[in-house]
């Protein structure tokens, strides 16, 4: 896993080493292995920070130029079948000198375009450069675990794997998306390109873009998991079969590397299997990695007897570790900095120190259970969503009835009721009237984001054979998992320069997964049938049997410490935008609803780290 940065200056002049260096200097924590700035020809530069995994040799350090010095790339993430791509490149002639993934995607590219995505199976973020035609193509995987942010004016074009590296050169000045502020109320982050900062925007999930020389942008969708359908001809055995076959597949390309893998270890379902299937045919044991709190809270007891148990079941030596309210304290000052983009989750924060023992323990990769409540219906929530619509059908076909309730239960009732979006994704801050009755002039037709997911329900339910058990997966795929999950999960853990791994998000297993009918996969009565059918044949039933508790962060508890330290950055970020009623707004501060506290706060202190700094 590395940090990627480029500029191309369309005026001619010359690139000031300044920027190039200030923006290395942002990008080293991704990758202090080696780092290097690599001007093309006085209007170009390529830069790259480098966390060695795969080819530990300094001949696969980037930027890399090919044989014929035409094409530059700059490469982030792994192709975690690149021995297979190889193979095919080499019976069409071509000598490798590496035995390292990015000249294998350097030469793909070469050969077969952009068609080389359709080959690649990994994590990625990358930028080629063609000294020739005087062009960029840049290209984020399918699903978004790997992020990558760009900008365009009159005179330059940069991108870079993190938000900060382009406001830190100064090249384009920060300018408040008020627009993404109010979707990421809702959404915890932010959907589609935008970003907190008006003047950068991100490439999507399973897209990727042309720049040409006459600063030209085109962008492509090359993957939509909303163009795949439901096979019913797939038996539950198939399904089962199918299914811990891919996984199988996953895990083991996702150990694929040069240096000691590890696991974050929660002792539920998800982190238990992969680490039995991690721990299959080694010679030694995986390090597992699981954080505590000193001081419990309510809603969540901490899950380390579980871990000690899974640990002790599935061969895996436990690292254990704790935080306090001093830990998160020494990071609050920087949390927004570290976090990078608008991402509301406080679950960031345990991951921040996860990927610090991590670190310390000499484990630079690390593979997580990321995705696999979203794919297989894990959340206890969206079974009783699914049984109220079972039960309570649309009063009306217009979806422009304007009733509209606070309280998220009504509120929810309603929204199905009067055949509005009723389930708008896994992640909720905010409910629209709430929203509403929060921002000044309340929801008014500048605010276009907040509605994304909206006029995306209609188009999906637009089609027949849409399932509202498939839309619940598919618009965490669109936003929560690419913008909020794994967001988080790259920024804070890659602040240590550690690699997340996620094999369940796999696309050959996702797109597998879209196919199996929802009578199979759902089961009204309980969370993740099909994955328990996989695990009962490789971890103990009282591992995947128990309830469910989520990886929590203690932020009601951790706010009440200090509340004015929270609540006074709310204050100045209103002071400054303007964007909320003063009154909705200290109902909010004043009332017991910490989560929302956290929220805005976050937001905040993204907002003033920008504005002010």
């Amino acid at each position: 896993m590395c940090g990627i940065a480029g500029i191309y200056n369309f005026d001619q002049s010359k690139i000031d080493p300044e920027i190039t260096n200030s923006i290395k200097d942002s990008l080293e924590h991704r990758g202090p292995d080696f780092s290097k700035i690599e001007y093309i020809d006085n209007k170009v530069v390529l830069i790259h920070t480098r966390l060695a995994i795969i080819d530990l040799d300094q001949r696969s350090n980037q930027p890399m130029v090919s044989k014929d010095k035409r094409y530059s790339i700059v490469f982030n993430g792994e192709i975690y079948n690149f021995k297979e791509i190889r193979k095919t490149l080499e019976a069409k002639g071509v000598n490798f000198y590496t035995d390292g993934d990015t000249e294998v995607l350097l030469e793909g590219y070469i050969h077969f375009g952009s068609d080389v995505l359709q080959l690649l199976r990994g994590q990625f973020s990358f930028a080629i450069y063609d000294s020739k035609e005087k062009s960029f193509f840049l290209a984020r995987d399918r699903v978004g675990i790997k992020p990558l942010y760009f900008a365009l004016n009159n005179n330059k074009f940069i991108f870079s794997s993190e938000l900060k590296a382009i406001e830190k050169s100064n090249l384009f000045p920060f300018s408040a998306d008020f627009d993404s502020y109010v979707a990421y109320l809702r959404h915890l982050a932010v959907p589609t390109y935008r970003t907190g900062n008006k003047n950068i925007s991100k490439l999507e999930p399973g897209q990727f873009l042309y720049l040409d020389k006459n600063k030209n942008i085109s962008k492509y969708k090359y993957w939509d998991p909303f163009c795949i359908e439901e096979d019913e001809s797939i038996t539950e055995q198939e399904a089962i079969s199918k299914v811990e076959e891919l996984l199988i597949e996953s895990v083991n390309y996702r150990k694929v590397s040069d240096v000691e893998v590890g696991l974050f270890l929660s002792g539920g379902l998800d982190s238990s299997l992969i680490g039995k299937l991690m721990s299959k045919n080694t010679n030694s044991n995986v390090k597992g990695f699981n954080i505590d709190y000193e001081e419990h809270f309510e809603g969540y007891q901490g899950e380390v007897e579980e871990a000690r148990f899974a640990a002790k079941n599935i061969g895996v030596n436990l690292v254990e570790d704790k935080i306090q309210y001093s830990d998160f304290k020494k990071i609050i000052d920087n949390y927004s900095f570290y976090q990078d983009d608008l991402v509301g989750d406080e679950v960031g924060i345990p991951l921040y120190f996860l990927g610090k023992s991590s670190k310390k323990n000499g484990i630079k990769v690390v593979q997580v259970g990321e995705g696999a409540d979203e794919l297989f219906y894990g959340y206890d929530h969206w079974l009783r969503f699914m049984k109220l619509n079972r039960y309570i059908k649309p009063i009306t076909k217009s979806s422009s009835i304007n009733i509209q309730f606070k309280n998220h239960r009504t509120n929810m009732l309603s929204n199905i009721l009067l055949n509005r979006t009723s389930f708008a994704g896994g992640a909720l801050g905010f409910n629209l009237p709430e929203i509403d009755d929060l921002l000044v002039n309340g929801i008014t037709n500048d605010f276009e984001l907040i509605n994304y997911v909206d006029n995306k329900w209609d188009d999906y339910f637009s089609n027949k054979n849409s399932k509202l058990s498939k839309w619940m997966t598919l618009i965490d795929l669109q936003i929560r998992l690419p913008e909020l999950l794994l967001m988080r999960m790259d920024k804070l853990v890659m602040q240590s320069s550690i690699e997340a791994r996620v094999p369940f998000l796999d696309h050959k297993l996702i797109e597998y997964i879209l196919t199996i009918p929802e009578k199979i996969i759902f089961d009204k009565k309980t969370t993740k049938p099909l994955l328990k059918h996989v695990a009962n044949k490789h971890i103990p039933q009282k591992i995947y049997s128990r309830t469910k508790q989520g990886f929590r962060a203690p932020v009601g508890e951790w706010i009440k410490k200090d509340q004015e330290y929270f609540y006074d950055s709310i204050r100045s970020f209103n002071s400054s935008t303007n964007l909320f009623k003063s009154k909705s707004l200290e109902k909010i501060i004043s009332g017991r609803d910490y989560q929302k506290k956290w929220y805005l706060s976050n937001l905040a202190k993204w907002h003033l780290s920008r504005s002010i700094g």
